[in-house]
């Protein structure tokens, strides 16, 4: 008859086996290089619009606070498979439609979004990217070398285009620089690097098509970045029809040259343009900027000019300084003056 005790001792050395050939056995391992980053991104913004002058501490609706996870793995033949997952979160981001220069409150809720769920697979035919990313034209209209982007992009009404030119007229209502369609779910192939010049084209959700061409370089005392784009639009964007076009060049001794300009075909509604211009000039971790906006809608005009001065203050950390002014021919309507400090960190 066997004992508790008897039990016991049987059952430790077949305890011990089975751990020692678990531990023995093949397991599988996930290989994937995973890596965290993101980045906290904040300015206050002492506007004067047409519903106020209250100071608003807000997150940088061009480039809010977000944090994501990408990994990537060599498979055989040398392709390469990897992911993107990314989050933002925002307290009282500046895009906010209820964010103007009278609002005394924060925004009516934090933005949350799922920015990115996407899978690529590249290798010497180029990329093949399918899920929630980037249209094959986003970013057309957002060339610039100038180091001052953060704050005074092409696509102004991205951080100041909530304010209001008169009672319930937002200045952006007026102002519209088109670009590709920013993080939407689609399938999308990008050619391989021909001496800088990459094409891509990408089938979104409710069938709108995107084509992109973009180049990159650098040649003996300057860099260059030019991109162009056209969006035809169906159920996703209303039947509306995008293109447009920029370009910048940064010139070794630190001046820079910016243009951007798009073309908006709206179906049933006025058509839209609107032109960005933006001389600039580098020093060191300091860079400089003037800028100068157009936009009509119809028969409707809008304008902004901006001064900027922005510095990368440690790597990841950019500060900047910003004095704009938002305007437009409508009458009845008032000029917008706005001040913003702020600053990005990114990890």
């Amino acid at each position: 008859m066997k004992t508790a005790e008897t039990s016991l001792q049987i059952a430790k050395p077949l305890i011990a086996t089975t751990i020692a050939g678990l531990l023995a056995a093949p397991v599988a391992v996930q290989a994937f290089e995973l890596k965290i980053s993101g980045q906290v991104s904040r300015m206050v913004v002492m506007p004067d619009d047409a519903e106020g002058d209250e100071t608003q501490h807000q997150d940088i609706g061009w480039s809010g606070s977000r944090f994501r996870i990408t990994g990537s793995e060599e498979m055989a033949n040398g392709l390469e498979v990897g992911f993107r997952l990314e989050k933002q979160m925002q307290s009282n981001p500046s895009s906010d439609a209820g964010v103007s220069g009278g609002a005394t409150d924060d925004a009516p809720d934090d933005a949350d979004d799922n920015r990115y769920q996407d899978i690529y697979f590249s290798g010497d035919f180029g990329m093949l990217s399918i899920g929630k990313g980037d249209g094959a034209a986003d970013g057309s209209t957002e060339a610039d070398l100038s180091g001052t982007a953060l704050s005074s992009s092409s696509n102004h009404q991205d951080n100041w285009g909530n304010y209001r030119i008169a009672p319930g007229v937002r200045w952006d209502s007026i102002f519209t620089m088109a670009d590709g369609i920013s993080r939407v779910n689609r399938l999308r192939y990008d050619t391989p690097s021909f001496d800088g010049v990459r094409f891509a084209v990408s089938l979104d959700q409710g069938n709108a098509t995107e084509l992109g061409l973009k180049y990159t370089g650098k040649q003996d005392g300057y860099q260059l970045d030019l991109r162009a784009f056209l969006v035809s639009g169906d159920d996703y964007t209303g039947d509306t029809d995008f293109s447009g076009f920029s370009g910048s060049v940064l010139l070794d001794n630190g001046y820079n040259f910016t243009l951007a300009m798009s073309d908006t075909d709206v179906d049933g509604g006025p058509d839209r343009d609107a032109l960005t211009i933006k001389l600039g000039y580098r020093e060191g971790i300091h860079a400089f900027t003037v800028d100068f906006g157009d936009g009509e809608t119809g028969s409707a005009d809008a304008d902004t000019f901006g001064l900027t001065w922005a510095a990368v203050v440690h790597p990841g950390v950019e500060v900047f300084a910003t004095w704009r002014e938002l305007d437009s021919d409508i009458s009845g309507t008032e000029s917008i003056d706005l001040i913003a400090l702020g600053s990005r960190v990114r990890f």
